[in-house]
């Protein structure tokens, strides 16, 4: 049995070849991509070097060469208007609802994102910004104080104390900012992922 070689150069060669073959369909992708990962695992030494690694890779071709030989056609997928709305409406959640249900449909429609960055797309925040809003309206502005006097039998004089219920007044303000910023900073990741996926396919369709 072949161990496997961990090596950032192959991986990253494993990854660019994932998303050539991409438009074939997955039981076809994954037999190629494992025959391909299964050759480089046994022309390695258990211990390669760079050079070790850049010989077997040059070897089996780029990317785009296995994907050409596979019969995937090559095509250009440039980060673009889609992407753009995507984002914008994810964040803002305008118009209420549903603009964020487009936004969703729009983020799971580009193959510019990979599965786990649309899922993270999704879950911060569902609903956008309107969501953060309608939330912050509903947290309570501060503690609360509850005073309570006990007085004893045959006496004038009561004891009185004071206690603190609740969250602490930053509290509500530190959940709402965080509410607001979590998105741009998605959005911001989000944005530079596709266009380094927008560089990838440029390059494979590139003769």
């Amino acid at each position: 049995m072949t161990v496997p070689v961990r090596h950032p150069e192959v991986d990253q060669y494993l990854r660019a070849l994932d998303d050539a073959v991409r438009p074939l369909p997955r039981r076809e992708r994954d037999e190629l991509v494992m025959q391909v990962t299964e050759h480089i695992h046994a022309a390695l030494p258990p211990q390669p070097t760079g050079a070790d690694v850049r010989n077997v890779l040059d070897g089996l071709g780029s990317p785009a060469d296995i994907a050409a030989a596979a019969g995937v056609k090559a095509r250009t997928v440039r980060r673009g208007a889609r992407e753009a709305f995507a984002l914008v409406l994810l964040v803002t959640g305008l118009p209420p609802l549903i603009g964020w249900v487009v936004g969703l449909g729009l983020l799971l429609w580009s193959p510019l994102w990979s599965a786990r960055q649309k899922l993270l797309g999704a879950l911060v925040w569902p609903g956008g910004w309107f969501f953060a809003f309608v939330f912050g309206l509903l947290l309570p502005t501060g503690a609360g104080s509850t005073i309570s006097c006990v007085s004893s039998a045959g006496q004038f004089a009561a004891s009185c104390t004071t206690t603190h219920s609740g969250p602490p007044a930053w509290m509500p303000a530190l959940i709402v900012a965080a509410l607001f910023l979590a998105p741009i900073f998605v959005a911001a990741y989000l944005w530079r992922e596709a266009g380094r996926r927008s560089a990838t396919y440029e390059l494979a369709a590139t003769p």
